[in-house]
């Protein structure tokens, strides 16, 4: 036995050093940069099948982080998440009439995916840095109040919200699922894994949600959460590497890869409807439509 000390003890010796120096230069590695984005917002004309856009602006209009727009009830304002300081993302609100810029959120953490309820006044939202859960807030809007809006403790990444019927969708950060919960019926319910980093979203004119999962055989696909009976129904198929997508008010999908805008649904499928390069935009990442139908708010990453 004597004669195989030699041999292995150096060998985990120097296994045990490449692993600690190893965490060592993990951890001081730095985080990637957040991406210089900006967010513009553009009319929405329809002809038949297609769609064109006028009347483009810049709402976040400054270097740094832009993202994550929403638009509140009755379509006066923009919600979105920016990084003004270098530090930190706080929430501020775009209103489209009178063109001003509003901070909502100055907080010594980080908040991301605002949303609003119907009622337009609380707002939510993903803060992280107060407790070791990034989880999901609210915040009054009068009193500038908040607290912890859902009783889970599951990390969450992104949510979509149905104030109707107080539940609600949403993608957790670690494990990759998406995970339902009914918050009159206090009730948690696992949908599925193997979840996109995507935001789910509420579906136009009832009360499913869509969520963006990937198959076994690696294809991505738009699918639809039934609460009611807690089943799954696959879309539509995503043939390319953006994932973030927007619901019409009529019930098609809109998504974006690189510049060009697709218009699709269960039944045709996606089709080419307009390049946004004309407009000096190089890479759209996220896409949100206001209630109506008439104005878009498009993320470009240059």
């Amino acid at each position: 036995m004597t004669l195989y000390k030699p041999v292995y003890l150096p060998l985990l010796l120097l296994l045990g050093n490449l692993c600690y120096f190893s965490s060592i230069k993990a951890e001081d590695t730095p985080p990637p940069p957040i991406p210089d984005t900006e967010i513009y917002l553009f009319d929405v004309v329809y002809q038949g099948k297609t769609i064109r856009l006028k009347n483009v602006k810049n709402i976040s209009n400054h270097p740094g982080y832009d993202n994550q727009p929403f638009f509140t009830p009755a379509d006066h304002s923009i919600l979105f998440a920016s990084q003004r300081d270098g530090k930190q993302t706080d929430i501020y609100e775009y209103f489209i009439d009178s063109k001003q810029l509003k901070p909502l959120t100055q907080t010594p953490f980080m908040e991301y995916s605002p949303m609003t309820t119907a009622d337009n006044q609380t707002i939510t939202f993903v803060r992280d840095g107060e407790n070791p859960n990034q989880t999901i807030w609210k915040m009054d809007r009068q009193t500038g109040k908040s607290e912890s809006a859902i009783p889970s403790l599951e990390p969450v990444g992104y949510y979509a919200f149905n104030h109707n019927n107080q539940d609600l969708l949403f993608w957790s950060r670690y494990g990759f699922n998406v995970t339902y919960l009914d918050l009159e019926k206090k009730t948690e319910f696992f949908v599925s894994g193997h979840a996109i980093p995507s935001s789910p979203k509420l579906i136009p004119n009832n009360h499913q949600f869509s969520f963006v999962h990937r198959q076994t055989n690696e294809t991505v696909w738009i699918k639809a959460f039934n609460p009611e009976n807690k089943t799954i129904r696959p879309i539509l198929a995503i043939n390319g590497s953006n994932y973030d997508y927007c619901w019409t008010p009529k019930g098609n999908l809109l998504r974006a890869e690189g510049t060009m805008l697709y218009l699709g649904n269960e039944k045709s499928g996606w089709a080419r409807v307009l390049d946004l390069k004309g407009f000096g935009l190089h890479r759209v990442t996220r896409l949100a439509l206001s209630s109506d139908g008439k104005k878009l708010a498009v993320v470009d990453n240059p």
